[in-house]
């Protein structure tokens, strides 16, 4: 793949992961008095208002550490970043750009709110899939894409 052509590709995808999350999050924020209103938007999927102060699924969140995890996301960026430049396969820079855009969103909510806001809710019966938003949503279709490749490629 061009440089340049690499470069603006992977840019794209990172650029509209994290619009998408932000807008969505965004959305969610204006509309948090009507969320009751959809609940459950179809059997199995809710929409909710979680701050999540942790990691993926809540995990550390009894520990008063979101900047750090911020500050964390960016350092890791900047590792994936390094990553996307080294790379000359389509399906991993679309892989890293996804983890990237997801990293850089979940990032922003942590250093300008102090939490990362959480609203998708998937569940069968009682039993429910810890919330999450479509920068993890990214991150984890990034990851399955990079490990694919790697493998792959093997």
């Amino acid at each position: 793949m061009k440089i340049k052509k690499k470069y603006f590709f992977s840019f794209y995808v990172t650029f509209l992961s994290i619009i998408t999350d932000q807008f969505s999050k965004f959305l969610i924020i204006k509309k948090i008095e009507l969320l009751p209103l959809y609940d459950p938007l179809f059997h199995g999927l809710n929409i909710v208002y979680v701050e999540n102060k942790g990691v993926s699924f809540g995990m550390l969140s009894k520990y008063n550490i979101p900047f750090y995890l911020g500050i964390l996301s960016i350092i890791i960026s900047f590792y994936i970043i390094f990553l996307i430049i080294k790379s000359e396969r389509k399906l991993e820079i679309f892989g890293l750009s996804l983890i990237l855009g997801g990293a850089l969103g979940n990032g922003l909510d942590r250093l300008v709110r102090g939490y990362v806001i959480d609203f998708i809710d998937f569940y069968i019966g009682k039993a429910h899939w810890p919330a999450f938003n479509f920068a993890d949503t990214c991150i984890t279709i990034g990851a399955i894409l990079f490990f694919f490749n790697a493998f792959k490629n093997k």
